[in-house]
């Protein structure tokens, strides 16, 4: 029998479920921390060509994603998605999976190409989500985009984020989405790790030593951490050493033309490692513009 009631999804639009969107960002994040969506953002969404999905427990909110539209750089309209929250309960059981598909149909029947979001590059779960299952791109970076909190869940973390392109019509989105296998990087060639990752030998928690920024390989892995999370509960020197560390490979590679385009776990000596997956772009076609 399952754990938890099964789960509907249904698209929101009324001010208490916007109200109880409110509430669930304050359980999953905490009330004091810096990702908040007021419900009055949510409304004026809602009446200007975006739209939010609500995953529900009973007659209970336990995620949903909001979404609302903008005008790129090429002067083309896509889906902007705000913020998806998922109660910490209903995580890694696919109610993220199911709200990006809802929100991709609905994007789909707009006659819309392309959403984007931000992502935190060290949140493996989201990375995997965002790369791996949905076949997002990712080749900008933001530095402390949303400020460092003081207080809540990510407190004393600079709030770095990669933007996701999620091109929705493109075959190799819709093969990542039908479960296509993928080939693991590690069966390529020249697909060297770039950074060096060592457990500590008294905490256990993966240590950030070093990393070569001088590979020309077309295809190349950076490790992250399983869990930013555990290691910032545990030590938030080490944490932010992991920030600046993945801040200065994946800046320092984006700036000469790679971008994310995977996540892969590989197995190694005393770990899984997460690797992000970063291929060289030899032409525009990966760009915003050409698509």
């Amino acid at each position: 029998m399952s754990e938890f009631p099964p789960i509907e999804l249904r698209r929101l639009g009324s001010l208490d479920e916007y109200r109880q969107c409110e509430e669930l960002q304050a359980r999953v994040w905490g009330p004091d921390d810096v990702v908040r969506v007021p419900a009055l953002i949510m409304v004026t969404a809602g009446l200007n060509g975006g739209y939010a999905f609500g995953a529900f427990a009973g007659d209970r909110i336990v995620g949903f994603v909001l979404s609302s539209p903008r005008l790129t750089e090429a002067e083309r309209v896509n889906q902007c998605s705000i913020l998806m929250a998922v109660e910490t309960a209903y995580q890694n059981n696919g109610v993220g999976h199911r709200l990006k598909m809802a929100q991709r149909e609905t994007a789909l029947a707009q006659g819309i190409d392309l959403i984007t979001w931000t992502f935190d590059p060290l949140a493996s779960a989201n990375v995997h989500l965002n790369l791996h299952k949905l076949g997002c791109v990712a080749s900008r970076y933001f530095v402390d985009v949303y400020g460092t909190p003081e207080r809540g869940l990510n407190a004393g973390l600079p709030s770095d984020r990669l933007l996701a392109e999620w091109w929705i019509r493109k075959p190799t989105v819709a093969d990542r989405l039908a479960g296509v296998p993928i080939a693991p990087p590690a069966a390529a060639p020249a697909a060297p790790v770039v950074d060096e990752v060592a457990s500590d030998p008294q905490s256990g928690l993966p240590v950030l030593r070093d990393a070569d920024l001088s590979c020309p390989e077309p295809v190349l892995l950076v490790e992250i951490p399983e869990s930013i999370r555990a290691i910032k509960l545990a030590d938030l020197e080490l944490a932010h050493h992991w920030r600046l560390g993945l801040r200065e490979i994946l800046q320092h590679y984006f700036a000469r033309g790679y971008r994310a385009a995977g996540f892969h776990r590989l197995p190694g000596e005393d770990r899984v490692r997460h690797c992000i997956l970063l291929e060289r772009m030899d032409a525009p076609e990966a760009t915003e513009e050409s698509h």
